[in-house]
């Protein structure tokens, strides 16, 4: 470690009107949840990244050999494959796998590819009671066995044991499926780390996939995901939510056990940023966040007010009582900052389950073939399933949006499309940008705390990739 990392790090800036969240979560009118009162235990070394980290094609196939066929990474959804024969196409990269629900509360996971001549098994999503190769016909059952070859008699060679499709390990957790290609690994719980404990009390097996975008993006996926990392961009990108996002008052959390690499941001809102000074309206901060909340649940907009009030405790107390009218649920449990603020948690090496009420999403970040320039980006909306015995809802269809296609075309996110299209406007700027910088300046210079998951990730990378520390 460097002499500037040994420095002491500021932890956040807060402001006379805005707290920074360790203030906030203490004067909550609630018990805390033992996710938001737990603390991080890791602090990396601050750190330069070589932009070749994200350019050059030797990185992409490292992470082809040492990530994506090594580690635990998010597949799919369980409701995506509801019904016994239902199954989900996963690519990383070039890679591909088949996700398939073989029996009523088994799922299994193949390699999408025929045993034959290497056709494709499936494509997207699709059901049906066995996986038929459409070249020749080949034909395996849900559990693998192969079942037909046509013109057998002129493959004496093939035993239909030895033909089963490889099965590719599968794990489950919130509802969510993981795969890990290595038949060596350790189980999904070891690289889980934290997050069963912290998402305990707001479990996400009962919600459902409301809204799914997939977007392909000119930039590389760590590129694209570390803009989602952080809040400090918000002051330039993100300006009209200054006046009720705490942005530079954001704290950051990051719990490494040598297995598992999970970190968190909780930016709160219902507060000026910081950025605006001690003399922001907290009352504009609460009129703002309503009728971002009330316009999400298609209620009229109440006023609280700021000098007669409890402020975000109001505005939680709202979500609790429209939000458990709305989907028969009891929120009554849930503090202030699950139902007000933006907690996201990551799971190396590119899953950001997020937390509360506050912004129910999932987002996932994959490499887009063999192409160091390209990306996919994976974002969920999850609502809460329907209580009093309603049934569960379908998981919503996918939306495909192209390189070119903006977030205008998914109203289904509400206003988090417009937010979605603001960063759009910068990622693939960067991934040009580094190609354009001087000698001398091909690193990206982070800083001490906002930016310390972005540190933690690289100095994680590297590492699983055999690559010196930058």
């Amino acid at each position: 470690m460097n002499a500037v990392s040994e420095l002491k790090r500021q932890r956040g800036q807060g402001s006379a009107v805005s707290p920074v969240v360790r203030e906030l979560l203490a004067r909550d009118s609630k018990a805390l949840s033992a996710a938001l009162a737990a603390v991080g235990n890791h602090e990396p070394a601050v750190r330069q990244v070589p932009f070749s980290r994200y350019l050059d094609p030797a990185v992409v196939e490292l992470e082809r050999e040492r990530i994506w066929k090594r580690m635990w990474q998010f597949a799919c959804r369980e409701e995506d494959i509801p019904a016994v024969g239902d199954r989900w196409t996963y690519d990383v990269g070039p890679l591909s796998y088949v996700i398939v629900r073989s029996a009523p509360d088994e799922i299994r996971a193949f390699p999408n590819a025929c045993l034959h001549r290497g056709n494709r098994l499936a494509f997207g999503q699709g059901s049906g009671e066995h996986l038929r190769c459409a070249f020749h016909g080949w034909t395996w059952a849900l559990d693998g066995q192969l079942k037909e070859l046509p013109s057998r008699w002129d493959f004496p060679q093939v035993d239909s044991d030895a033909y089963r499709l490889p099965e590719i390990k599968v794990g489950r957790w919130g509802g969510y499926v993981f795969i890990n290609p290595d038949p060596d690994c350790a189980p999904l719980e070891s690289a889980l780390g934290v997050l069963p404990a912290h998402f305990s009390s707001w479990t996400a097996d009962d919600r459902f996939t409301y809204v799914h975008v997939r977007k392909l993006i000119r930039a590389n996926w760590k590129v694209t995901m570390e803009a989602f990392l952080e809040a400090y961009h918000v002051i330039e990108t993100h300006s009209d939510s200054l006046i009720f996002t705490g942005d530079a008052s954001t704290q950051y959390d990051i719990w490494d056990d040598g297995h598992s690499h999970i970190s968190r941001l909780i930016t709160p809102l219902a507060v000026p940023s910081p950025h605006l000074g001690d003399d922001a309206s907290v009352q504009v901060a609460l009129d703002a966040v309503m009728q971002v909340f009330a316009m999400g649940m298609g209620e009229a907009t109440p006023h609280f007010d700021a000098e007669k009030g409890s402020g975000r405790a109001d505005v939680a107390e709202w979500r609790r009582q429209t939000m458990g009218a709305a989907f028969g649920r009891d929120f009554s449990a849930l503090c202030d900052a699950e139902l007000v603020d933006t907690i996201q948690y990551f799971m190396f090496p590119n899953f950001c389950p997020w937390y509360g009420e506050g912004l129910p999403l999932s987002y996932q970040f994959l490499p887009y073939g063999d192409d160091p320039d390209a990306s996919v980006m994976s974002i969920r909306l999850l609502l809460p399933v329907p209580g009093g015995g309603a049934p569960r809802p379908p998981a919503a269809p996918v939306i495909e949006l192209g390189f070119d296609d903006d977030f205008s075309r998914t109203p289904e996110l509400g206003l988090i499309a417009h937010i979605f299209q603001q960063d759009m406007s910068n990622v693939p700027n960067v991934q040009r940008g580094m190609k354009a910088a001087a000698s001398g300046f091909r690193t990206a210079t982070l800083g001490h705390y906002q930016e310390s998951r972005i540190s933690h990730f690289h100095a994680t990378l590297e590492r699983y990739l055999g690559l010196q520390d930058a």
